[in-house]
């Protein structure tokens, strides 16, 4: 996997001039970020102590630590629930990487594809309970958590240029997230809403 800590370190600092005072918006920006810049860090510490790499130098090609296949789709099984809004802790956020991480180890021993441009379809099913009766309402940093620990590994970036995605929710007897990632050129033949 590569992931360009760099880069997003050189947004947070394009967000914060040094000749004036940031706007609101330019705060809200760099805080987002910032909780990007965080998670990508988890990442790569999780991938350095579970696969031994170092740090990649180069930006402009995916290291290749996992075989590669010519694989149409994968399919990555989480067994809980992506949190509700308001639920996402950092204790928390670490878990859900270190999930997806075991998930992408696990189907990486028979080789992952790389995607130009990827579809995720991140599906989600929740029992009903007491926090959740009515609506079931997804965290949006959650759904950040997912495409950032995908990128670098199934796709370049999560721009619209390297990606697409779409969430599904739905009620379960019991709560889990199953991950599909394939071509978007290749959507049809995948099935992926199946």
């Amino acid at each position: 996997m590569y992931i360009d800590l760099w880069k997003t370190l050189k947004k947070i600092e394009d967000q914060l001039p040094e000749d004036k005072t940031p706007e609101p918006a330019q705060l809200e920006k760099a805080y987002e970020l910032t909780l990007r810049l965080r998670s990508q860090l988890i990442a790569v510490q999780y991938d350095m102590e579970q696969f031994g790499m170092a740090l990649g130098t180069s930006a402009v090609e995916p290291v290749d630590q996992f075989p590669q296949t010519d694989k149409k789709m994968v399919v990555l099984s989480i067994p809980e629930p992506l949190p509700a809004r308001k639920e996402l802790t950092s204790n928390l956020e670490e878990h859900w990487i270190k999930m997806i991480h075991d998930a992408i180890a696990q189907e990486s021993k028979t080789g992952l594809p790389y995607f130009e441009k990827a579809f995720v379809l991140i599906r989600i099913w929740t029992p009903r309970g007491t926090n959740n009766k009515r609506v079931w309402d997804t965290s949006n940093r959650a759904i950040n958590v997912v495409i950032n620990n995908l990128k670098g590994i199934f796709f370049d970036d999560d721009d619209f240029e390297h990606m697409a995605c779409g969430i599904v929710a739905d009620w379960g007897e019991i709560g889990q997230t199953e991950i599909r990632i394939c071509s978007l050129k290749d959507l049809k033949e995948c099935e992926i809403f199946c």
